[in-house]
């Protein structure tokens, strides 16, 4: 068999050498475990930063969605206040041009009476 001269220079018997090999392999696992937990944890915050990457670019969708509607809904307003405004002009100049036939008609009618 072969020597350990970390602990004597007598030969292992195979018996020796197992137990050496289960202790040696118990250190490994003892060792590995701490790591194997780490990895499960950094797999964990991976899914976790992968779903907030997903719902954050949900949510600037929706931002894109909400900013295009609202501008949608500005140039409406802008073109709606454009509106009011030639309306009101329009308004005006109708209400001077009824005025000038009333005051047309009036006229006419006061004619008709004195002749």
């Amino acid at each position: 068999m072969t020597t350990d001269s970390r602990y004597n220079s007598e030969p292992l018997t195979v018996a020796q050498a197992a137990i050496r090999l289960q202790v040696a392999l118990k250190a490994l696992e003892v060792a590995l475990n701490p790591m194997a937990d780490r990895l499960t944890k950094l797999e964990a915050a991976s899914e976790q930063s992968d779903a907030l990457n997903e719902d954050r670019a949900r949510l600037a969708r929706e931002l894109d969605a909400v900013t295009a509607k609202q501008q949608v809904l500005e140039t409406g307003s802008k073109n709606w206040e454009a509106r009011e405004t030639e309306f009101a002009v329009l308004a005006g100049e109708t209400m001077q041009e009824l005025d000038a036939v009333i005051r047309q008609v009036q006229q006419a009618l006061s004619e008709t009476r004195t002749a």
